[in-house]
């Protein structure tokens, strides 16, 4: 899969470059119908970008029981800092709040620690309702040595009977109205369950949702 999208961004940029000359060229002669055709294809070209950066990163989830058979460790609170940095023009421009408090250490690297926490941030701030999102992560230490760590939001929530088949890869509920791949769980699914951990989702149409998974303690 890694060799797939490699050879699709080439030709991907290809088509971006060539359609911004192309614009350029012909700009004096371009109508109000012809700008449109030409931001389609800036959109469509976008879309595709974002699929493949999808299919890049759900790639890597795939080989992560290998990884995670390397020893390895990290702060979920030093990982949230840094995705809180990495997203900060998101919240800032939504206006939300986003906290967390005491997560814990836990038996994953940073990388994937960062990967799982923003998959699920930036979820909770793109399907957003109509109020600033709410996002609180906090954790309670479980038995058997596990932390169950739990992403709540405000948001438009989902019905409860497509709680477990948004986990699954491409599975996009609101279709093309929320931009995305459609990957973003099937990926924090992988790292979870290569980690000996669990994913689920609770949620109710129009009061948001939590999103809870478990990970061994470093």
């Amino acid at each position: 899969m890694d060799r797939l999208v490699h050879d699709l961004r080439e030709p991907m940029r290809s088509i971006h470059v060539f359609t911004e000359l192309l614009e350029e060229v012909a700009k004096d002669k371009l109508g109000a119908e012809s700008k449109e055709f030409f931001s389609e294809i800036y959109e469509g070209a976008a879309r595709m970008r974002t699929l493949m950066d999808g299919l890049s990163q759900y790639s890597l989830a795939l080989h992560e029981t290998r990884a995670a058979s390397v020893p390895a460790a990290a702060s979920l609170q030093s990982a949230f800092r840094i995705v809180s940095a990495n997203l900060d023009e998101q919240i800032r421009s939504s206006e939300a709040t986003v906290t967390a408090s005491d997560l814990p250490r836990v038996a994953v690297g940073l990388e994937r620690s960062m990967q799982l926490l923003e998959n699920l941030i930036a979820n909770s701030l793109r399907f957003r309702a109509e109020s600033a999102p709410v996002i609180q992560l906090s954790a309670r230490e479980e038995e058997g040595g596990m932390w169950a760590v739990s992403v709540k939001d405000n948001g438009i929530g989902i019905a409860p009977e497509n709680c477990e088949a948004i986990f699954q890869p491409f599975m996009k509920i609101e279709g093309k109205k929320f931009p995305g791949a459609g990957l973003g769980l099937s990926i924090c699914k992988r790292i979870v369950e290569a980690h000996g951990g669990s994913i689920v989702m609770q949620s109710t149409l129009g009061q948001g949702s939590v999103c809870t998974f478990t990970l061994p303690e470093a």
